[in-house]
């Protein structure tokens, strides 16, 4: 019971934190970090088929207000979340953790009771797939242009949709989702409004940065297959992952329709590569929490809200 109630007071604590900080608009930042310039875009990388097949669904299920399906794509795996009684409204996609469904599919039921369309991605593991490959650096570049790639596609297949209005189609990550989420929203102009959950760009730097066991594993099986000093390494590394990472496609950005929130004790993605990818964006409205990137989940429901109050304000929704 003492540990319950410590961990009541701390939530508590933390909460109001939150609340003093509230939205924070940086101005002038410090900015130290080691982030590379920003590199050029291939224009052929995320190259697809101008006429996907449409996704196969292979289940279906009614809930309160809305019905979820379950759709194979060509690489992953989604839900198709679907408020009833509706003749076109707003779509958001909804990009997950490394691991795990459980935050993102919280957001998907929110955002469908609140009458958003969802797309939700599930979620396999990325770090430990590129560690046990046979070259983890090309498979996890791999890994992440294919999640890109059918985002896209889901792009694609929304756009095509009666019932969807393509003026209004949004995204949310969370960490690992986080990054792809901002690729796509750099790369794909039909996304309209973006919020970048604990994420950031500069992959080299984040992976030579980070604590978090998985990372530290893969980047570990890296320095093993390569024969490179770690300076040498950090800048094959930031060349080799230069198209799928974040700061790549930041300029394109336009930050009047992205949101950030991060965490500022973050030691999985640590707070100098959120502020490089927020500097390299144009500055957009960013939110920093006062936890760890695992802590963080204490304030889901309030980022969901800012999520869902960002999507309202930025496709014209809000109540007047």
């Amino acid at each position: 019971m003492r540990i319950i109630h410590r961990f009541i007071i701390i939530s508590l604590l933390l909460g109001v934190a939150v609340h003093l900080t509230g939205c924070l608009h940086y101005g002038q930042y410090s900015l130290r970090s080691e982030s590379p310039p920003v590199a050029s875009i291939d224009p052929d990388y995320f190259h697809t088929d101008p006429s996907p097949l449409s996704p196969r669904i292979l289940s279906q299920r009614d809930r309160d207000g809305y019905t979820v399906q379950k759709l194979q794509f060509k690489h992953h795996v989604a839900f198709l979340y679907l408020p009833d009684r509706i003749q076109r409204g707003p779509a958001v996609i909804i990009h997950p953790i490394t691991q795990g469904e459980y935050f993102t599919k919280q957001m998907a039921h929110f955002f469908a009771q609140a009458g958003y369309i969802c797309l939700r991605f599930q979620s396999h593991g990325h770090l430990l797939l590129a560690k046990n490959s046979d070259d983890a650096l090309t498979s996890f570049e791999s890994l992440l242009k294919d999640d890109v790639m059918d985002v896209m596609e889901g792009i694609d297949w929304l756009d095509a949709q009666s019932f969807v209005d393509r003026d209004r189609i949004g995204i949310i990550g969370v960490s690992m989702g986080a990054i792809i989420s901002s690729v796509v929203t750099g790369a794909d102009p039909r996304i309209r409004a973006g919020v970048f959950i604990l994420g950031g760009g500069d992959l080299a730097g984040i992976l030579f940065s980070s604590t978090e066991p998985s990372v530290v594993s893969l980047r570990n099986r890296i320095e093993e297959e390569e024969d490179l000093t770690p300076e040498e390494l950090r800048a094959e590394i930031g060349r080799r992952l230069r198209n799928v990472d974040p700061l790549t496609y930041a300029s394109r950005l336009d930050p009047n329709r992205i949101l950030m929130i991060d965490a500022y004790f973050d030691h999985v993605i640590r707070r100098r590569y959120a502020m490089a990818l927020w500097k390299a964006a144009g500055e957009p409205s960013m939110v920093m929490l006062p936890t760890g990137h695992y802590s963080a989940a204490l304030f889901m429901d309030y980022a969901q809200r800012l999520a869902l109050d960002h999507f309202q304000k930025v496709f014209g929704l809000q109540k007047k």
